[in-house]
């Protein structure tokens, strides 16, 4: 039998972009693969060879009726640096494809320019391999190498991303519903980025959208875009989903257009776990055009590239006895290794020399200046350097659902009756109108209920303001939820001190106590409402129960995240830590009484 013989390409080029622009619009390979004409792929779930190694089985038509069918094995990369991507082909004329895309700097911050190199190796398995190899190959590494040339930095939104076919809009549709988003408290500008971008994205990006990079795109706040897409959503622009995410390769595993349809547990193949739906650690909100403005449909091209797991710094393959080593990763951000597939995952710091065996990770003695690994383990494995903790712009299911905006827009989104979620982490607020029960005695039923539901409104708006969302309202007080133990701090202390000049404008002489306490909890269908429950809201209503009037106060542990120091870091602010005996809570807790020095010598005075 003829042995063919191998085809190499190198292509090089400078582009008039800094690194981090080039890699991220080359190592998103899934859009690139779309935006350059390339095929849709069908992808198995993912299996093992002998030697240990990972793969996933695909399919594709080429030139639509010519069959092939590879096993697409794991990428290879180190962020900003380089991507190796390789097929061994089980049906087709080719035997087996390498391509690696590597970045340099070339140039400085005042005029960034990036060179790129491609190398690529076809192996032809007969004479029609030579002939696809020039028909097929050869000018996908051309587009590929030509997908940054008509990029330019002051019109981002231009190219490459913009759809290269026109889209079908329902321009009608689209004008009206435009028309009626103005009408909501939304930025005039987001409007008009919203309306062209639908217009003239492509098929990719209009069927997925990412609040975090039309923020990045637009040069808006996160929290700014997030919302407008939600009232966008409201007014049919837009439509939402949930995704469940695997909580370790963080890849979608599962969709549902509605929180009622969410399923409890749910496996990786990749991962070779099992875990459960978790509001803040695998549930997802997805965003895309609505079919009535627009058709898109997302096809699948990859599912390996660097870009749709962007907390996986670097990623290789280490055979049986191999040693490789990753760069150091800068910043303070918790850093860990990661075996696919196994599991065995180890915590570690910017650089050190590790061993991967059988019984798992170790860490050896001698000082590096990189992170080196070793697997003397018997099979081959595939080691991922990832980011520990997961992104904060990530708009999860916890984050989302303690947005005043969201319940307010979708009060229908609840879970199914009698299913009960996980949230790993929440802080929950609970108000307090202090001398209430003498307020009805003086005034009246009417004219009580009518100064408490003025104070409801007042405290919603604070809480709105810091992403947090009211909950429910138990006779005369407020329990509320936020994402973020900052925000929950910040609605706090903006209710303690803005109530003084609610009093001016009512008339009236409210008095507040409030307490948070963060901690994981149950989100539950309550009613035809999304509640919490556990400890975490159980401590939350007796903390709050140790204040006075003007006062919030806050578990000892909250006083330690770095976020909430930060924001406590005033000398405005009177400072206490205190212990208690909670009623029904064994134990003391450590507690922080929080006052504002003005209505401190205020009420002295």
């Amino acid at each position: 039998m003829m042995t063919l013989k191998s085809k190499h390409y190198v292509i090089e080029k400078d582009y008039p972009v800094d690194r981090q622009t080039a890699w991220d619009l080359l190592a998103d390979n899934n859009r690139l693969n779309d935006a350059i004409g390339l095929f849709p792929v069908k992808f198995q779930p993912s299996a093992t060879e002998a030697t240990g190694l990972i793969y996933r089985e695909a399919a594709a038509k080429i030139m639509g009726f010519v069959p092939m069918t590879w096993r697409s094995m794991p990428f290879e990369w180190q962020e900003l640096e380089y991507y190796t991507t390789e097929r061994k082909y089980l049906a087709g004329p080719l035997d087996y494809y390498i391509l690696t895309l590597e970045f340099f700097e070339v140039g400085d911050e005042q005029k960034p320019r990036t060179k790129v190199r491609l190398t690529a190796e076809f192996a032809p398995k007969n004479l029609l391999g030579y002939v696809g190899i020039q028909a097929t190959g050869v000018p996908a590494l051309k587009k590929i190498m030509g997908f940054l040339d008509d990029y330019q930095p002051e019109t981002a939104e231009a190219a490459p991303r913009v759809s290269k076919k026109a889209p079908k809009v329902n321009t009608e549709q689209l004008e009206n519903l435009s028309k009626q988003l103005k009408e909501y408290p939304v930025d005039p500008q987001f409007v008009a980025n919203l309306k062209r971008y639908l217009t003239t994205s492509t098929e990719q990006d209009a069927a997925e959208i990412v609040p975090k990079n039309l923020a990045k795109l637009w040069d808006m706040p996160m929290e700014e875009v997030l919302r407008g897409m939600l009232y966008a959503t409201k007014t049919g622009l837009l439509e939402l989903s949930w995704h469940v995410i695997c909580p370790n390769c963080r890849v979608s595993k599962a969709d549902f257009r509605a929180l009622s349809d969410l399923e409890q547990q749910f496996h990786c193949d990749l991962c070779g776990v099992s875990y459960d739906a978790d509001f803040d650690q695998s549930v997802e909100l997805h965003f895309s055009v609505h079919p009535n403005v627009r058709t898109a449909y997302a096809e699948v091209y990859c599912v390996g590239s660097p870009l749709i797991t962007p907390h996986v710094i670097a990623q290789r393959i280490v055979r049986s006895g191999q040693a490789v080593s990753f760069k150091p990763v800068e910043g303070d951000a918790p850093m860990r290794l990661r075996v696919l597939q196994m599991n065995d995952q180890l915590r570690i710091d910017r650089t050190g020399a590790f061993r991967y065996t059988e019984e798992g990770w170790t860490e050896a003695s001698q000082e590096v200046a990189d992170i080196s690994i070793v697997n003397d383990s018997a099979k081959d494995i595939v080691v991922a350097l990832e980011y520990a903790d997961w992104n904060k712009e990530t708009i999860t299911a916890a984050k989302v659902t303690a947005m005043q905006e969201f319940r307010d827009l979708f009060s229908s989104e609840v879970l199914a009756p009698g299913q009960k979620i996980a949230i790993g982490h929440v802080t929950i607020l609970f108000t307090d109108l202090k001398g209430s029960t003498a307020l009805y005695e003086e005034a009246g039923d009417a004219n009580a209920y009518g100064r408490v539901r003025g104070h409801f409104d007042f405290l919603t708006e604070h809480i709105k303001q810091n992403s947090g969302s009211v909950v429910k309202t138990i006779g005369d007080a407020v329990m509320a939820v936020f994402s973020k133990p900052a925000d929950g701090v910040k609605a706090a202390l903006a209710i303690q001190e803005k109530l003084g000049a609610f009093n001016e404008q009512t008339h009236d002489t409210l008095l507040l106590r409030l307490g948070l306490f963060s901690g994981p909890a149950i989100a539950v269908n309550s009613n035809d409402r999304l509640d919490y429950f556990g400890r975490t809201v159980n401590l939350a209503a007796r903390v709050q129960g140790q204040g006075d009037a003007g006062e919030v106060i806050i578990s000892g542990a909250l006083l330690e995240q770095p976020d909430v120091a930060a924001l406590l870091d005033s000398p405005l602010l009177s400072i206490e830590p205190f212990s208690a005996e909670l009623k029904g809570i064994e134990g003391k807790q450590a507690l922080v009484r929080l006052r504002i020095r003005e209505l401190v010598q205020t009420e002295a005075g």
